[in-house]
């Protein structure tokens, strides 16, 4: 292995929370340093005077391909029409040594030539560097890596462009229909292996691209376009914001009829027929119905059932039109805010949300919104672990799977023998 490309690596792309799962999993005390965490890690691999358990070279190499997975990244979520094979997956991974022709330790990451065409002169594709098997979850991750060019400046001001790496796991299950591209959006991007993006924060065109050339390995499987997102992301919200408290459910249920006869009265005495314009009574029931709840909120405060602590700082529905926003950290949409919120739900439909979770006194913030081919999960400038985000995803599913569930039971019942499409 080559130490001296693979220290520069550490000092440029790797983080102290990068470390501390790999010290973790070794028991292995971590350091403020990361000059120092990367010494003892050279020993630990190496073998010399450790006081713990050594790190076999396989296992340093895992860890090195695909430590990058976790970070402040962003996830693309395609579902595939068919779930890929297992046969194949575990062929591919027992093959994978002559599958993959570039050492990630091979290349210099030293990008300070302004010459572009000697700067890691053996990265001018997308190249596999590495495939992990997850045996627990039957997860495999195939890690990427690509040249891209980012724009920067000289020590006087001036602009250049550097090469960098751009690092891309796709992860897949013969177990899930799902397949996640994620990779970091790396600031000042001209373009990924000639790739640009469609938009200034649109970064689906360089997800599609290694979706792509994941197929080359996996076989060339379809994907269903995620129309399903805006009704699940409804249903998220309707979760997390839901009081679970039963005083607020017994006063709401005891006042329902003195509001639907207020609105009688009110509609009457302003000329309008209640029995006639039934609709307008009901949005106004409706309307109060939520003003009073949110007030009840106010007072009595939320109950949190869910062992999975959800809450929503972010609601954006009919493009620009409705966005529902809670900028502190310590707050959610709760209370006058989550009136607001429903209100705005009740006129379109949501294609973006963004999602507190709290485990283990560590707090999360997500956005998760829809796209044409596949929808995305990015942090909000926090180091995220992979496995935090298979949470939020795996909610999703499950709205997924009921909506889909109910799509297929409406159509069923009313043909007979028609199936409910997804797409």
């Amino acid at each position: 292995m080559n130490w001296g490309n693979i220290n520069k690596f550490l000092e440029m792309y790797t983080q102290h929370k990068h470390y501390h799962i790999l010290f973790d999993k070794y028991r292995i005390k971590k350091m403020a340093s990361g000059r120092t965490m990367a010494k003892i890690l050279f020993n630990a691999v190496n073998d010399k005077g450790v006081l713990f358990s050594a790190i076999s070279r396989e296992a340093f190499y895992d860890w090195y391909t695909y430590h990058q997975i976790d970070g402040n990244n962003y996830t693309f979520v395609y579902n595939l029409k068919v779930k890929p094979s297992a046969d194949l997956l575990k062929k591919i991974y027992d093959d994978r040594n002559s599958i993959i022709k570039l050492n990630l330790t091979d290349i210099n990451p030293d990008n300070e030539s302004e010459d572009l065409d000697t700067v890691m002169p053996n990265l001018t594709d997308v190249n596999l560097v590495g495939i992990h098997k997850d045996e627990i979850n039957n997860k495999y991750t195939f890690s990427f890596v690509a040249p891209c060019i980012v724009n920067g400046k000289r020590l006087d001001g001036s602009t250049r462009s550097f090469k960098k790496i751009f690092f891309t796991h796709c992860v897949v299950s013969s177990d899930s229909y799902d397949c996640k591209v994620i990779f970091n959006p790396t600031a000042n991007l001209e373009h990924v292996n000639g790739m640009v993006k469609n938009k200034r924060s649109d970064w689906s065109s360089i997800a599609d691209m290694f979706f792509e050339i994941l197929k080359t390995y996996i076989g060339d499987i379809k994907i269903t376009a995620p129309l399903w997102i805006p009704n699940a992301l409804s249903r998220f919200v309707e979760e997390a914001t839901r009081h679970n408290n039963p005083i607020i459910t017994e006063h709401s249920f005891n006042l329902q009829d003195k509001i639907v006869n207020f609105t009688s009265d009110l509609l009457a005495e302003a000329g309008l027929d209640p029995i006639k314009d039934s609709a307008m009574q009901m949005k106004l029931v409706q309307d109060i119905q939520v003003s009073f709840e949110a007030q009840l909120v106010e007072k009595y405060g939320v109950i949190l059932e869910d062992t999975e602590n959800f809450e929503i700082f972010r609601q954006r529905s009919d493009g620009l039109t409705h966005t529902i926003d809670v900028e502190s950290r310590a707050q959610s949409l709760l209370g006058s805010a989550a009136q607001a919120a429903k209100r705005s739900r009740g006129d379109g439909d949501i294609e973006l949300l963004g999602i507190n979770f709290r485990k283990e006194e560590r707090a999360y913030k997500f956005l998760v919104e829809q796209g044409h081919d596949a929808y995305l999960v990015r942090g909000t400038n926090t180091f995220i672990e992979e496995e935090v985000v298979d949470i939020v995803i795996r909610r999703l599913n499950q709205y997924r799977d009921e909506i889909q569930t109910a799509e297929f039971c409406i159509v069923g019942g009313n043909e007979g023998t028609s199936l409910a499409s997804s797409e």
